[in-house]
């Protein structure tokens, strides 16, 4: 039999083995129930880190998945109605190019100059703007009346031409940033681009690399990508590198609403540089982690998952590989989140570890299983990763490689659910997963010309769903 006929067969095998096997041990009633594994937490400053296994066993010759799940909740310091809130050093970088002009430009002037009404004199504020080349119009300055007008003329003038310098332009809005005198602001940079970088450096490796400097200087670099033609991969990089947040708009009207979602939460962070570290042994490793990137340094894997925001929860799901050619027990200790809190480094660390078997018996496995945390991590976490891959799929004009992807999806949820019996992954499956099937059928119906602009919109707007799913559970 031949090697790609060999691999689907074997899939359909295991997944009717751990069909089965689920369906036994669900039917012996007493005989088989799930223990949800150890819970633990602690607090230091105004942080509560909170870790629970999804579950505590894995088979003996299985792929080692497990999953941790890590709540990081911070006090609700801050009330942004009652004027308690953080002053803001903002730089807008803004594409200038030749395809920004017309309503793109137009809306993104007037959000700048929205923007600028909600700016105090504590705020600063800083513009670059970038094409063939890059322009520093001003550097961070007070937001005060007599700057405010400086500003708005500035902006109205503001016109199209050229092609996509991004990588010079990301560069100089970090330059704006830290040539200024820090003065206890929450600082931010914000990326506008509608189209591919096409000038200057355009490796996704390098831009990446070139805001993370964010996570050593203490700022964030988000990004915004307007229409159909960016590269929304590269945005979403940048802005994971830059401990920011990446956006989708389809709709360059939206432009103020992330301007204005952007500056109320850099006002309202109170837990900034927020870093998590889960020291590795034994052959463990970390294999995803909501989304963000993952570094593997001094046998720690360490993220940076952003900005803690007054009275925020965050949630992030880790999928952990362990060693399964032997029975073992794993030991997971000393994981912590380390932040700063108004000027000052905390770090808050879970005093107890958490173990994972492997184990020979199917049925502790599945034993294993905390039922609440195996829901929510696949409505928030493996939903979402397979919104992210089928959109890359569409992307790529492959509808067949889509389709089968979420096939093996669905079977691999359904044969764990026959065990674990939850409504909503039963739902989401039932609903929300045919819909995916029935988007990825649709896209690649009709003429070419509509095919192509179908796969443009679908996959960005896939994607982002995906990646706000995964990262903040919308």
């Amino acid at each position: 039999m031949k090697k790609n006929k060999l691999k689907p067969l074997l899939l359909v095998g295991c997944l009717l083995m751990i069909t089965c096997a689920a369906i036994v041990y669900a039917s012996r009633g007493n005989q088989f129930s799930l223990w949800p594994p150890l819970t633990t937490t602690a607090k230091n400053g105004v942080v509560t880190l909170t870790g629970t296994l999804t579950q505590d066993k894995v088979l003996y010759g299985g792929d080692g998945i497990a999953a941790l799940s890590l709540s990081m909740i911070a006090d609700e310091i801050l009330d942004l109605e009652k004027g308690d809130a953080n002053h803001v050093d903002m730089v807008i970088v803004l594409d200038r190019s030749g395809s920004m002009n017309g309503e793109k430009i137009a809306d993104a002037r007037q959000a700048a100059l929205n923007l600028l009404s909600s700016l105090s004199a504590g705020d600063r504020f800083g513009l670059v703007t970038y094409s063939n080349s890059v322009r520093r119009h001003t550097n961070l300055i007070n937001v005060t009346r007599t700057n405010r007008q400086r500003l708005k003329t500035i902006i109205n003038r503001i016109s199209t031409g050229g092609a996509t310098n991004l990588g010079a332009g990301l560069q100089e809005g970090i330059n704006v940033l830290q040539s200024a005198r820090q003065n206890g602001n929450v600082r931010k940079i914000i990326l506008i681009s509608d189209g591919l970088a096409n000038r200057g450096i355009m490796d996704p490796a390098s831009l990446g690399n070139m805001a993370s400097v964010a996570v050593e200087k203490e700022f964030g670099v988000s990004t915004v990508g307007v229409g159909t033609s960016f590269n929304e991969h590269l945005m979403t990089h940048i802005a994971d590198r830059g401990a920011g947040n990446y956006y989708y708009l389809e709709d360059p009207s939206s432009f103020a609403a992330v301007f204005h979602k952007e500056f109320n939460n850099t006002r309202a962070a109170v837990a900034t540089a927020v870093e998590v570290r889960i020291p590795l042994k034994d052959g463990i490793s970390v294999v995803n982690a909501s989304g963000y990137p993952v570094e593997v340094k001094n046998n720690q894997a360490i993220i940076h998952p952003g900005d803690l925001l007054s009275g925020q929860t965050r949630k992030l799901f880790l999928t952990l590989r362990v060693p399964t050619h032997k029975e073992h027990s794993f030991e997971l200790a000393g994981i912590n989140t380390r932040y700063r809190y108004e000027g000052k480094p905390y770090t808050v660390t879970l005093s107890d570890s958490f173990q994972i078997a492997c184990v020979r018996d199917q049925k502790e496995v599945f034993s294993s299983i905390d039922k609440s945390e195996w829901e929510e991590k696949v409505l928030k976490e493996d939903y979402n990763k397979l919104r992210e891959e089928v959109a890359a799929d569409i992307k790529a004009g492959k509808p067949q490689a889509a389709l089968k992807r979420i096939q093996n999806y669905s079977g691999e949820q359904q044969a764990v659910n026959s065990v674990v019996g939850s409504g909503k992954v039963a739902a989401n499956l039932e609903k929300d997963v045919e819909t995916l099937r029935d988007m990825v059928n649709e896209t690649f119906q009709g003429s070419a010309p509509e095919v192509e602009m179908k796969q443009k919109k679908n996959s960005k707007a896939l994607q982002y769903e995906g990646y706000r799913g995964r990262r903040f559970g919308k």
